[in-house]
């Protein structure tokens, strides 16, 4: 049986700004979630797309608003659920790549191809995880004070920095 992972969200199909039968469909709890159709099964259909494609590769996904508030909240609208499955969403979802070889120890490639690595998503991967390394360290030399969100403004000297005792060198390298 195939995988699946489906999750629900009130959907609010509204006309009143469009011509009659027009629908602008919006979800309270995904925002950028927003598409529109002609008559309730296209506003239906496309908005089930635009969930998808905010929600496919979420790792947390919002908590879905209770129907009936949202349909008080909404008098004149049309208010329905509208499911999804996010493992078909994120099937559906084609991310453009780019081929490019790369030179490695001939050892190193023997052993990865007996342990069935996939070398394109291990590169992947890895440059993922020093791209992510390298916002870190940058907003870390930046100083700690632009991490902190809030209004009360922080001194890096006020953190403790568990780090403090290590050179840029040690720490990044």
């Amino acid at each position: 049986m195939a995988e699946t992972h489906y999750v629900a969200y009130p959907a609010i199909l509204d006309d009143t700004e469009n011509d009659p039968g027009t629908y602008t469909v919006t979800f309270p709890d995904v925002p950028g979630a927003i598409s529109q159709g002609f008559g309730i099964p296209e506003a239906l259909a496309n908005g089930a797309e635009a969930l998808e494609l905010m929600l496919y590769d979420e790792k947390q996904l919002p908590a879905a608003s209770d129907l009936s508030a949202v349909k008080a909240d909404n008098p004149e609208a049309i208010v329905s659920y509208i499911m999804i499955d996010l493992i078909a969403a994120a099937k559906k979802v084609k991310l453009p790549v780019i081929r490019k070889n790369t030179t490695i120890p001939v050892d190193l490639a023997e052993k990865a191809e007996e342990a069935g690595i996939n070398f394109s998503a291990t590169l992947t991967e890895a440059l993922k995880e020093k791209l992510f390394y390298s916002q870190l360290e940058s907003r870390f030399n930046d100083g700690l004070g632009d991490l902190i969100h809030s209004d009360e403004v922080i001194e890096s000297n006020q953190v403790d920095n568990p780090f403090s005792s290590f050179s840029d060198k040690e720490l990044f390298e």
